[in-house]
């Protein structure tokens, strides 16, 4: 990018982060929490099984988060996947 005066822009107004790369690196961390698979990857941590106790401590949080993640947002993640994409594709 070129200035009026001849100059290049600096890095910093080039490579700035927008709200879409934000959403989008978040869109990424959901994706890949809601890929994990319970048998093969979390039953090694203990984080296949998720306990309804009013006392949850961090490792059943996690759990509990990761069953919510694969059951309740399976069909947004889709329909944000498909925004992102179309977003993509026409704006790059």
């Amino acid at each position: 990018h070129i200035c009026s005066q001849g100059r290049s822009l600096s890095f910093e107004a080039t490579m700035a982060i927008g709200l879409v790369h934000l959403f989008e690196a978040g869109l990424l961390l959901m994706n890949a929490a809601a890929i994990l698979n319970e048998k093969r990857f979390l039953k090694k941590y203990g984080l296949d099984t998720a306990v309804a106790t009013e006392n949850l401590g961090p490792k059943n949080q996690v759990a509990t988060f990761l069953h919510a993640m694969r059951t309740f947002m399976r069909y947004p993640l889709v329909a944000m996947n498909v925004l992102v994409i179309i977003y993509e594709m026409i704006l790059g």
